[in-house]
């Protein structure tokens, strides 16, 4: 049996399942605490359960330790190292028989997912026009720059509910204004699957404009078609990425006093169709790319004046 220490014990991992960049810096995150508290110099073997147990009471929040991390982070830790170390004990990599990561995971409140209210998504396309018409006015840069870029981005998250890994990914040839449809590739998609999704007729002006934007930038077809940095000399990255979309939605919140993000309109629209009287789940699962459906039921809430009726309308004793 052989001994390896973490950081082997994650590229072996890694390769062994072929991770995807961003599922190996996850890992290597989780990975990278855990060392920090056992001190660099450990290694997988000399772990125990009770270390495990220790290190969650030095670090999951309490009444007593509110900076501490949430039960929904020690849970996504616990994942991860639990599944590090099954693959270590299953391959024979460390010393040990017993995965000190089994069980050790903590019940967490259960907490409506954080959406946004129609006010205030209202109010975002209101702040985002000013700025277009300024920029078009006054031919200056506005806080939020380009504004027509940034309305199309908002208003495919607003339409599609996509999310912004596969936005990422988005390329120029995978728009098909024509059909009216665009292609989610499985690259960045969290699922690893590809969907064929349908062109909203709210969101058609905007893409139209994009895939102009694009074609009269001599945009090929696989280049990324959500990339600001093609648009603007303010800009100056090669592809856009996860910190450029997150700055945009920092600056709207600030504009509009309320937390905006993509995540957040995903929740909407998963929120606003299970609502909708004529909810289809299955074509809401397709809309979103959820492998369960009981992720997709998750957004089906109390009616608290469907609950107050059947209250109302008991016998009286």
């Amino acid at each position: 049996m052989n001994d390896v220490s973490f950081l082997e014990l994650l590229s072996r991992y890694a390769a062994d399942k072929h991770l995807r960049p961003k599922s190996v810096s996850t890992y290597t995150a989780v990975v990278r605490l855990f060392r920090r508290y056992l001190g660099h110099e450990a290694y997988p073997s000399m772990v125990t359960r009770h270390m495990v147990i220790e290190w969650r009471v030095s670090i999951i929040r309490t009444l007593d330790k509110p900076d501490g991390i949430a039960e929904s982070s020690w849970n996504n830790y616990t994942r991860h190292l639990k599944a590090l170390y099954s693959f270590g004990i299953k391959y024979q990599l460390i010393a040990c028989t017993q995965n000190p990561f089994s069980e050790v995971s903590v019940k967490q409140p259960k907490q409506p997912k954080k959406s946004l209210q129609p006010l205030q998504i209202r109010y975002a396309r209101e702040v985002l026009d000013v700025c277009r018409r300024y920029e078009i006015c006054y031919e200056e840069a506005s806080k939020i720059h380009p504004a027509w870029f940034w309305q199309a981005l908002m208003e495919t998250f607003f339409y599609t509910g996509i999310r912004l890994n596969q936005l990422l990914h988005l390329e120029a040839g995978d728009v098909n204004l024509k059909k009216r449809v665009f292609r989610a590739s499985a690259v960045g998609s969290k699922t690893h699957s590809e969907s064929i999704l349908p062109i909203p007729d709210g969101l058609y002006p905007h893409l139209h404009t994009l895939i102009v934007a694009a074609h009269n930038a001599g945009f090929k077809r696989q280049d990324q078609l959500f990339n600001v940095n093609r648009f603007s000399h303010r800009h100056k990255r090669t592809t856009m990425d996860t910190w450029q979309v997150e700055r945009f939605f920092q600056a709207l919140s600030d504009l509009t006093g309320y937390k905006m993000s993509p995540h957040r309109f995903r929740h909407f629209l998963a929120t606003s169709l299970m609502e909708s009287p004529e909810r289809n789940i299955h074509v809401t699962q397709n809309i979103l790319n959820h492998t369960d459906i009981r992720t997709t039921m998750e957004y089906v809430h109390p009616d608290v004046e469907s609950m107050r009726r059947a209250l109302n309308a008991r016998p009286p004793v």
